[in-house]
């Protein structure tokens, strides 16, 4: 497995230094998504460009779904999740990872193992190992 995250773009929302949109080219085994990252004093949400939605991981299967939610008759929710395929949920956390390490143009999540045994997946941001440590899931 290898997965590379490149940081491709930040800009505040606004001109609000609290409010920032991050655009990451997402390259998860040979498929390639671009995802957006938007954090503001309410939390975190990311998207795949050109999408309605945000996505989340389901720890039930282990995959990545895209939620929309739009207003339905009566006032009611129409909540619709689709799975999104061939992204895998290590893409997501290291999307996450990228949009903390302010200053890292690139997160590389691998399989390859640098040294004796691994517990999960070696972390390398702008090419340099990490100590964050994503576990077995």
């Amino acid at each position: 497995m290898e997965i590379r995250i490149e940081k491709i773009e930040v800009r505040e929302v606004n001109g609000d230094p609290s409010d920032v949109m991050s655009a990451y080219s997402v390259n998860d085994n040979g498929t390639e998504f671009r995802i957006t990252s938007r954090s503001n004093r309410y939390g975190r949400s990311l998207s795949i460009v050109g999408m309605a939605g945000n996505l989340y991981i389901n720890k039930e299967d282990n995959t990545v779904v895209r939620q929309v939610v739009n207003l339905g008759g009566g006032c009611g929710l129409i909540i619709d999740d689709e799975r999104v395929e061939g992204l895998s949920p290590w893409a997501v956390y290291g999307v996450m990872i990228a949009d903390e390490e302010k200053g890292a143009r690139e997160v590389t999540i691998t399989t390859e193992e640098s040294s004796g045994a691994s517990f999960g997946p070696l972390v390398l941001i702008d090419g340099q190992v990490t100590d964050i440590c994503l576990g077995a899931s």
